[in-house]
């Protein structure tokens, strides 16, 4: 053990007041004292805590009573300590480990973001209870109906046509009308629009309607589009996504205080983001396939496809862009017209 001092300050158990001093180490027992050679404190080197020192940082001692002291030279190294910290230490000083560190976090990342998480969403749909995803859903339509949808301003007669269609379309998919519920709003935020919920409930806005009215195919072919989007877990999946990703940036940099509301909340945060290509490629592939189900050709789908286009720019100012937004998260719409004319049944 030294015997030269060690100079630095002793700041008081549980406050900033600290007093300038220095540290004698003798037989596994370490001395403060202060400019006036008065016994601060005295102290078995076991009843104290070290902590990990970080390069240009001073190496901490924390005493039992919460004193703690702070040498004044910052590159300074306790020798009881030296077997403890020397190999952190070294690596942190490691200019190649710290070059690797800075690319491959990154790439951890990226794999963790964009390969782990997804890949884990897909198998862990099965595991919410039925219960859990209702209230998900319904919880996520009313803090949609409060920020952005109005009642419908639909005739009932127009809103019976619909859901008549949408009963018989469920009823030859052997769908369960329990679930997958039908809502028309009006809405200035989403303009001519669908989307569908968790737990199966699909809003059509009204001005999708009326966008649509002279072409029902097209409004078919968005229906069973959404429809795919249930049935393949696709919403349940990006919240879960959603979460677990926010668990990941929460862990690393420390801010776990918010974990719980995030995991709560994910449900309704979905709609802000755009499902994946291969997601939406999966919803399209469900729509071709159950459109010729139903009777419908292959081509029904491109031709609403292009429907949409041609309204679109018809519609163009007068619907305030009104499918740039439900366009604009979906791949581009000419390879999906190309994917759906030039689809064969397995």
């Amino acid at each position: 053990m030294s015997n030269y001092p060690i100079f630095g300050c002793y700041y008081y158990p549980n406050s900033s007041q600290h007093i300038k001093s220095y540290a004698h180490l003798s037989h596994e027992q370490i001395t403060l004292v202060d400019s006036e050679n008065t016994t601060l404190l005295a102290s078995t080197i076991d009843n104290c805590q070290l902590d990990s020192p970080l390069p240009g940082m001073a190496s901490e001692l924390n005493f039992a009573d919460g004193g703690r002291f702070i040498p004044q030279d910052v590159e300074f190294r306790w020798p009881f300590a030296l077997k403890e910290h020397g190999l952190s230490e070294r690596l942190e000083k490691n200019k190649i480990l710290i070059v690797a560190s800075v690319l491959l976090i990154p790439l951890l990342l990226w794999l963790i973001l964009y390969r782990l998480i997804p890949s884990v969403a897909v198998y862990s749909v099965n595991l919410a209870p039925a219960s859990t995803i209702e209230t998900m859903g319904e919880q996520t339509l009313s803090v949609i109906e409060k920020v952005a949808l109005e009642p419908s301003q639909l005739s009932t007669n127009k809103q019976s046509e619909i859901q008549q269609q949408w009963r018989l379309m469920l009823n030859s998919l052997n769908l369960d009308s329990a679930k997958f519920r039908l809502s028309f709003y009006q809405s200035d935020y989403f303009s001519a629009n669908a989307f569908a919920l968790p737990n199966g409930r699909v809003v059509v806005t009204d001005e999708l309607v009326e966008l649509l009215k002279n072409d029902p195919d097209a409004l078919r072919a968005i229906l069973l589009h959404e429809i795919g989007h249930v049935q393949h877990h696709h919403s349940i999946r990006l919240a879960a996504q959603a979460a677990a990703s926010t668990v990941v940036f929460a862990v690393i940099f420390g801010d776990l205080e918010g974990i719980l509301e995030v995991v709560l909340g994910s449900g309704s945060s979905f709609l802000q983001q755009a499902f994946s290509r291969d997601m939406e490629q999966e919803a399209d592939i469900y729509a071709i396939k159950n459109l010729l189900k139903l009777g419908y050709s292959n081509h029904d789908f491109a031709d609403a496809i292009e429907a949409l286009e041609k309204n679109l720019q018809a519609q163009e100012g007068s619907y305030d862009d009104a499918w740039l937004k439900y366009l604009s998260t979906h791949p581009s719409s000419q390879e999906r017209i190309e994917y759906a004319r030039q689809y064969k049944p397995q």
